[in-house]
């Protein structure tokens, strides 16, 4: 009886020792676990992982070990915390439009190579098109003298915003970011550069002369559309320009210089888009010291990504987005640049975008803020403009042109 009760209390200790045993090395095995995890997690942040995304696989790891009412609780509460903060960050959005943020990408477009050909606003093709609506194009491009007299529909800009926001002393600054401007991650929109009042109470008319009052250029000349015609300069942005300058000069009387030379290739035609801006530079400067009565400058781009479509009054075109550099990254000021004419800049754009959207809503995009000046500085009326995309046709970029005008027409003209 002794011998049997002995052996019965080894085995039970055996027993006992055998699940302690498994108990240890299944410890064992989720510490090993929990060490190779960190060990690769790790690996993963090193190889540029967001800390966000460290931050949520080690939460989730630490999760898988928590018993199933834990889990829950914690599950209910991220889900809640993530309900609120949406409705934080939409509970005062007004916009009736939606708008689309696209990185920026560099695209090579056909090189032109020599001297520029003259612009034609219609090739022989088009003509043969176009028959039936010859009548409106007569419209269109009548005599001057018969319609350099328009006057375009003035735009109160403070109005508008009061309206909108009530108070422009009182408005919430990421309410009216967010309403207007797209911020590029490269930099930030801070307050101190963006005085509501003020940026919508600045008069930015210019008096009607006879000289030259306006500049258009392009620093990314070569840029064209998705149906652009290799070597056509009409096809390009240069030619958007030149219709630009048509419209302004014979509908509303302003007097304008349009430069269609080539920034971005260089004479053998190789791309030097890294150097557009330097080389641009020194011509434009050499324009105004040559003419001093010009009070506008603009820089007309095309854009990349999606296409970007409205249509106005039945027709397509490519919508317009407006663009300022701020001489401000992330992290704060740049040094190395300065923009003296930066109020200028911004209340010039906020009100064209304001004007745009209440005379043509939907042709404007909302504004793009990135971190550079881009020559800005060289004008308080400074538009550096993206019309449309690649992928936006020839013929949409050329229609955006005359609503374009209108636009910039009623914001420079006087009461």
């Amino acid at each position: 009886m002794v011998a049997k009760g002995r052996v019965y209390r080894y085995q039970t200790r055996k027993m006992r020792g055998g699940k302690q045993f498994l108990q240890r090395e299944k410890r064992r095995g989720a510490i090993a676990i929990l060490i190779f995890c960190a060990v690769w997690l790790n690996v993963k942040c090193y190889e540029c992982l967001y800390v966000q995304e460290l931050d949520a696989a080690v939460g989730m790891l630490q999760t898988a070990f928590l018993d199933k009412s834990v889990k829950e609780r914690r599950i209910r509460t991220k889900t809640e915390s993530e309900e609120q903060s949406v409705n934080e960050s939409f509970d005062n959005e007004i916009l009736l439009v939606e708008y689309q943020k696209e990185e920026e990408t560099v695209l090579a477009v056909s090189r032109q190579v020599g001297k520029l050909p003259k612009f034609q606003e219609e090739t022989k093709q088009e003509e043969t098109k176009k028959e039936e609506t010859k009548q409106e194009e007569k419209q269109e491009t009548a005599p001057p003298a018969e319609q350099n007299n328009a006057k375009p529909q003035k735009i109160d800009v403070k109005e508008v915003l009061l309206e909108r926001f009530g108070s422009l002393k009182t408005v919430r600054f990421q309410d009216f970011i967010s309403n207007y401007y797209v911020v590029d991650a490269s930099t930030k929109a801070v307050e101190a550069d963006f005085p509501i009042e003020r940026l919508a109470s600045k008069n930015v008319s210019i008096k009607k002369k006879n000289q030259p009052q306006i500049l258009i250029y392009h620093t990314h000349g070569s840029e064209a559309f998705s149906d652009s015609r290799p070597g056509k300069t009409e096809d390009t942005v240069i030619g958007a320009g030149e219709l630009l300058a048509k419209y302004l000069r014979e509908d509303y009387g302003f007097q304008v210089i349009h430069v269609t030379e080539v920034f971005d290739r260089k004479p053998d035609g190789r791309d030097d888009r890294d150097n557009a801006y330097n080389n641009t530079l020194p011509v434009i400067r050499k324009v105004l010291e040559e003419n001093p009565g010009i009070e506008v400058v603009i820089d007309l781009h095309r854009d990349s990504g999606e296409a970007r479509r409205a249509t106005i009054n039945g027709k397509g075109m490519a919508k317009i987005m407006l663009f300022n550099g701020l001489c401000r990254t992330k992290d704060g000021p740049i040094s190395y640049y300065s923009n003296q004419n930066l109020t200028g800049n911004l209340a010039f754009s906020l009100q064209t975008q304001v004007t745009g959207n209440e005379l043509f809503p939907g042709l404007m995009h909302r504004i793009y803020l990135k971190s550079y000046r881009y020559n800005m500085h060289l004008k308080e009326r400074y538009l550096l403009v993206e019309l449309g995309t690649q992928k936006n046709t020839t013929a949409e970029a050329m229609a955006s042109m005359k609503p374009f005008a209108e636009i910039l027409a009623a914001v420079l003209s006087e009461e």
